[in-house]
């Protein structure tokens, strides 16, 4: 007699937790970052947190001056935790918990970071779900960009500890666009990771993909927000080489 009552709640929780998730996912496709992480983790579960720290990475990528974005880059991460918590083998919780790392290290001192693994943490977060999702697009351009930030703040000597290169950043890139070809932000990424470097023979590739971010149409309002970070280092570059590397560096230590 007791087995109804109990299937109607289950049922009402699992359909207020899809009710949530889409909410959260209109939410994002609007823009509205906060709001999707706020609908997301109502939901709750590993799907629900890491989808909320995912939202609030957006947040850090299309904001660049969101007044607290270290307190920003902390809630990503607690978000996150608490999936990987829920579901250590989820690839979305292992990937939003590697790009949060990543952001929340931008607040470190390097070498500190080092020392307390992060950098090392998630760079094997990422290489988990490689492993598991050879196809995985995000994944594979978020380990371009660790190698790419490891070789802008930490020279040679960061990339041989760590064992990053550039070139494998680059290849890492190249893969993540091959199966996403549409997609301007991994190319807009790969172009501001190549200019803070500031290599000349590394401005050919960011000037091409740098281009074609701009000519593609976004399909929401992540990939807008990115074509409009992309205008801006085009501008950059227009004034000159000098300028567009210390408008990339700034981007990248925000």
């Amino acid at each position: 007699m007791r087995i109804f009552p109990a299937l109607g709640l289950l049922l009402f929780v699992s359909t207020a937790a899809s009710a949530d998730m889409g909410a959260a996912r209109s939410a994002y496709d609007a823009g509205h970052w906060e709001d999707a992480a706020a609908y997301a983790q109502e939901s709750g579960g590993a799907e629900g947190y890491a989808y909320a720290a995912g939202a609030l990475v957006t947040q850090l990528m299309t904001e660049p001056d969101y007044p607290d974005r270290r307190q920003l880059a902390q809630r990503a991460v607690q978000l996150a935790e608490y999936a990987y918590r829920q579901d250590r083998d989820s690839d979305e919780a292992r990937l939003r918990l590697a790009i949060a790392l990543g952001y929340q290290g931008r607040f470190s001192n390097s070498f500190q970071a080092y020392i307390r693994g992060v950098p090392q943490r998630g760079r094997s977060l990422l290489e988990g779900v490689i492993a598991d999702d050879p196809r995985n697009v995000w994944a594979l351009g978020t380990l371009g960009a660790w190698n790419l930030e490891v070789a802008r703040r930490g020279g040679g000597t960061g990339m041989q500890a760590l064992g990053a290169s550039v070139e494998a950043g680059t290849g890492f890139y190249s893969q993540a666009i091959a199966l996403d070809p549409d997609n301007p932000a991994l190319r807009y990424f790969l172009a501001l990771g190549l200019v803070a470097l500031g290599d000349p023979d590394r401005f050919e590739m960011a000037h091409t993909q740098l281009d074609i971010a701009l000519e593609l149409t976004p399909r929401d309002a992540f990939e807008a927000g990115v074509q409009e970070e992309a205008v801006q280092l085009q501008s950059a570059f227009q004034t000159s080489r000098d300028a567009a590397i210390e408008w990339a560096n700034d981007r990248m230590s925000r």
